[in-house]
């Protein structure tokens, strides 16, 4: 499922996105949690930090170096935190940083010429297709009930597109004011998939539940998890699949839980349902500390079989279908 977010032209180690990348490296730990994670921030003394959640990291802004001491491993910049001590991956890592605002480089070459602020990509979605035939065909292949993806539809955070003489899913991410912030394709044929330009990944694909009182989210890392999670609570808990909300992360990204409970106070119940792999286990175990310190309950809930949802799903599925062609 984490292969899922990729940005649309993906960024590369090498060629037109190496700027990108160097942008990126420039920015250090502290410019980083100072402008995400203000409240992660610990002085240990005079010249050196550590973080809430990690008392074993510690960082020098003097030099920009950051220790993580428990697990042996460390960094110079943003990008070998984000990487190393989040979880996240190297892709996301250079995204996340390239939207932030522009901040001081920490070193300036020599007659370098002037660096160009940083303007964020206009946001536009794809133009939709008349219908969602081959999207809704893709997703059934992929175990999704009708139900969960009639009503992804019709809530507009899910159509179809051309690019070409391909048919693609378009996942949508709004704002509290239904507004449109974010977007993900994923090809309904091959293997293309790719943020929107300009999209805001704060924004996550949310699936609401249908009591707006409701106290419970539901985790996952890409859509199509999310709705494998819906579709397995409508086949084994029948009726009432929207009794939780399901919000899908773009990856092992913390910015979109943020910005959903400060949108839903009234959610204290977070289920973590990341892949079952090494990335995703170390991310669970960095967002059950936050949330905690925001006094939620949470629990981990790993997919029962499979690295993610999807393939749980589609082994249930299977298991159902086969147990009533032995009935017959």
């Amino acid at each position: 499922a984490r292969c899922f977010f990729h940005t649309e032209t993906e960024v590369t180690p090498m060629g037109k996105y190496q700027k990108n990348i160097e942008a990126a490296r420039r920015i250090t730990v502290m410019q980083y949690l100072e402008t995400y994670h203000p409240g992660e921030l610990v002085r240990k003394t005079d010249r050196e930090y550590c973080t809430r959640t990690h008392d074993s990291l510690i960082i020098t802004p003097a030099n920009g170096f950051f220790h993580w001491f428990s697990r042996n491993v460390g960094g110079n910049n943003a990008i070998d935190y984000l990487t190393k001590v989040e979880g996240m991956d190297f892709v996301s890592a250079v995204r996340l940083l390239n939207e932030m605002a522009p901040v001081a480089a920490s070193f300036q070459p020599a007659k370098a010429a002037p660096v160009k602020p940083h303007e964020p990509r206009p946001f536009t979605l794809p133009t939709p297709d008349r219908n969602v035939e081959a999207v809704a065909a893709y997703l059934m292949h992929r175990g999704i009930s009708p139900k969960v993806l009639r009503y992804c539809v019709g809530s507009g955070i899910l159509y179809q597109t051309t690019r070409g003489n391909y048919r693609n899913c378009v996942f949508v991410g709004k704002d509290e004011g239904g507004v449109p912030r974010s977007a993900f394709q994923r090809g309904c044929q091959g293997t293309y998939r790719g943020d929107v330009t300009g999209s805001q990944k704060k924004y996550g694909f949310l699936m609401q539940a249908e009591n707006p009182d409701c106290d419970t989210v539901e985790l996952y890392e890409a859509p199509i998890d999310a709705m494998s999670g819906a579709t397995l609570r409508q086949y084994t808990d029948i009726g009432k699949w929207r009794s939780v909300h399901y919000l899908a992360l773009g990856g092992l990204n913390y910015l979109p839980i943020d910005y959903f409970l400060q949108q839903h106070p009234q959610v204290k119940n977070v289920v973590l349902c990341f892949d079952r792999d090494e990335p995703g286990l170390r991310f669970a175990e960095t967002v059950t500390k936050r949330l905690a310190e925001r006094g939620c309950n949470v629990e981990k809930r790993l997919p029962a079989v499979g690295k993610d949802y999807n393939e749980s799903l589609i082994w249930y599925k299977s298991k159902i279908e086969k147990q009533r062609g032995e009935r017959v």
